[in-house]
């Protein structure tokens, strides 16, 4: 199947019993002394047993090992319990039931001390020993553990000196496990992994007293369920519910990388809920599945083999799958280049080297550095760790920093820039280098500064910062007035005694078309080409106009074609236009002929009080100028003209010489 990533693949697979398939049922036993019981009642069914597989399939087998645990102190005291061991294969794969029962009939029981025995140790030899046990490679492979205790697993065999761990390999001489105080028990996962890969299916029949722990374990083991071990053990129910389950139903398992993806429409997978299972009426079952390669194979391989295997079966779907990932320039190999040093090829713009070379451009010999180029990577010569301790030393480059450092030697943290807001180069670049590497159309040490001045332009102008200042990190900062010794101010720079004026004509027409059209901003703003959502009309009456809330606006009316006035108002909140417009036009001024007959009369007796000033004034000058002529003539002929000679006192005194006054 070729496949392209991202690109679903649906197929199905079909599954159809096989009729007289092989079966090898092997019976692993606790032969300690409390199974006593059940071993007799495994000898007495296993003619029945075999005569009634046989009706399912001519081609069966049964053999049968047993176990007790490690044959050492402290599990077992060999001075009373010599029989003891943890493995011995007692009849292999045979259709001599005969043969079976007498072999059965002769087991000599033993005990330990511990509560735990080695059934996995068992389970271990049985599943590895093909030939001992005599598995065959095309046969159904069913192991019965039947036990009343529990289990030892990894580590415990270190109680007996049993030091090294289990090696997953047959060690049966003379049918027995020569091992057992060599080996340590094996982890479930290790049993897991045999099952999986020879394709057992194992039953674990035990008491319900460790029901607990045979049920968990089979949960971990691929292939395997538990069965209760009652009173009265029924081996026959026991093989035929486990045949039963594996000729009709079918478990899928398959192991993928992570870039690949398989779903199956039916559970086939999972236990106990599996579905894919054929009937009398419906023999061939059909299972849809879909195959996606989520992402191109990190290690530019691109054929896989995709295996779909049946559990306790070795039957499985193999799928070719040939990955398309590759660009055309990577399907030729044009050679050794000089672009790589002539030490590798020329991919798409990127050197592969060839082995003994390494570098971006194969400029490094070698598998490893050299001790010189070592020391290129450390920030200081006393250093001790090559690129900080947190990348990688190549050609004598510090390359594959870890994640949140950078810089030549690893040294800056990625984390340590400016952080308003609390976001990290304000959520608008990178750090690198402990610097902020700004996105387009950022700018500053924490990238909180626009490039774009659409934050200093007010709502339907074109002018930056109304053409009173410029624009700073996306604020205005204002300017002086060249014949003031005053600064506009505002968030646009757009308030000054006669810059209102400016504004309200800037706005008038979209004032107008708002107040012709009500209700309706969206055609005024097509209308005048308004490309911003920041401005937000009000309508209000001339009382409402007046209201506190609109004290602070600036105060506008145009004169419209009939020759009224409409008034409108506007103020800036935040960065947003409010534009409040009074509904009532303002009626043009009638003229008043007494103010204008008034104003006349008082400009005539104006003109008639400054004109008999104005002749006074002039007057008293002529009279000054020709006193001063008067006085330089009189003092030029001699006289006094501190007094007029022409001027007569109105009074005069006489003297009477006659008169007497000491008589009186």
């Amino acid at each position: 199947m070729k496949a392209r990533p991202g690109v679903p693949l649906a197929f199905n697979m079909s599954y159809l019993p096989a009729v007289d398939f092989p079966l090898d049922v092997y019976y692993l036993m606790d032969i300690s002394f409390t199974m006593k019981t059940k071993v007799k009642d495994l000898k007495d069914q296993a003619k029945k047993l075999h005569e009634y597989l046989s009706n399912y399939t001519n081609n069966v087998r049964i053999g049968v090992g047993s176990f007790i645990e490690k044959a050492a102190f402290p599990f077992v005291d060999l001075n009373r319990n010599a029989s003891s061991h943890a493995f011995q294969n007692l009849v292999s794969l045979t259709n001599n039931t005969q043969l079976f029962e007498k072999q059965v009939d002769g087991v000599t029981f033993g005990s330990n001390y511990d509560d735990p025995e080695a059934g996995l140790d068992a389970l271990m030899q049985a599943m590895t020993c093909d030939k001992e046990i005599g598995w065959r490679p095309d046969a159904r492979k069913i192991i019965v553990l039947c036990t009343d205790s529990t289990y030892h697993s990894a580590g415990d065999g270190k109680m007996v000196g049993a030091l090294k761990p289990n090696d997953m390999q047959c060690h049966l001489k003379n049918n027995t496990y020569t091992m057992e105080l060599e080996l340590d028990y094996p982890s479930v996962s290790q049993i897991n992994k045999v099952a999986k890969d020879r394709n057992f299916r194992i039953i674990f029949v035990a008491t319900s007293n460790v029901a607990k722990e045979y049920t968990a374990l089979s949960e971990q083991i691929l292939g395997s369920s538990y069965a209760p071990l009652k009173e009265k053990f029924h081996v026959i129910s026991i093989i035929k519910k486990a045949y039963d389950e594996a000729t009709t139903t079918v478990q899928l398992d398959y192991n993928l990388p992570s870039f690949i993806q398989l779903n199956v429409d039916q559970d086939c997978k999972s236990i106990p809920i599996r579905n894919c299972g054929s009937s009398k009426s419906v023999p061939q079952v059909t299972i849809p599945a879909t195959l996606t390669v989520k992402s191109c194979p990190p290690n530019n391989v691109y054929k896989h083999i995709v295996n779909v295997t049946t559990v306790g079966l070795g039957e499985r779907v193999t799928i070719e799958l040939d990955i398309d990932c590759e660009c055309d320039c990577e399907k030729a190999s044009p050679g050794l280049s000089p672009k790589c040093n002539n030490a590798g090829e020329h991919l798409c713009g990127i050197c592969k080297c060839k082995p003994g070379s390494y570098g971006a451009n194969c400029q490094c010999t070698g598998s490893s550095t050299d001790q010189k180029d070592l020391n290129k990577c450390k920030l200081n010569e006393d250093d001790s760790r090559l690129c900080s301790g947190r990348g990688a030393c190549r050609c004598g480059k510090c390359e594959d920093c870890q994640t949140g450092f950078s810089g030549e030697f690893c040294q800056y943290d990625d984390n340590a820039c400016p952080k308003p807001n609390k976001r990290l180069c304000f959520g608008k670049g990178v750090c690198r280098n402990a610097q902020c590497v700004c996105d387009a159309g950022w700018s500053g040490q924490d990238c909180s500064c626009p490039l774009r001045h659409d934050d200093c332009i007010a709502p339907y102008s074109k002018e930056i910062c109304s053409g009173n200042g410029v624009c700073t990190c996306g604020k205005c900062t204002c300017s002086k007035m060249s014949d003031k010794n005053e600064t506009y101010s505002g968030v646009f720079c757009d308030l000054c005694e006669d810059c209102a004026e400016k504004r309200c004509g800037q706005l008038e027409d979209y004032a107008a078309c708002n107040y012709e059209h009500m209700n309706n901003k969206t055609f005024c703003d097509q209308d005048n080409n308004v490309t911003t959502s920041n401005i937000v009309v009000f309508f209000a009456n001339k009382t409402e106009i007046n209201k506190p809330q609109w004290h602070m606006a600036k105060w506008c009316k145009k004169e419209l074609a009939n020759g009224t006035y409409i008034v409108f108002k506007y103020q800036y909140a935040d960065h947003n236009l409010n534009l409040v417009i009074q509904t009532e036009p303002e009626l043009p001024p009638v003229a008043n002929v007494w103010i204008a007959a008034g104003s006349a009369i008082g400009i005539v007796l104006l003109i008639g009080i400054l004109t008999v000033i104005i002749w006074k004034i002039l007057a008293d000058l002529h009279d000054k100028r020709e006193y001063e002529k008067f006085r330089a003539s009189a003092e030029a002929d001699g006289f006094d003209v501190s007094q007029n000679i022409l001027y007569i006192e109105p009074t005069a005194n006489f003297h009477n010489p006659t008169f007497d006054s000491g008589n009186h």
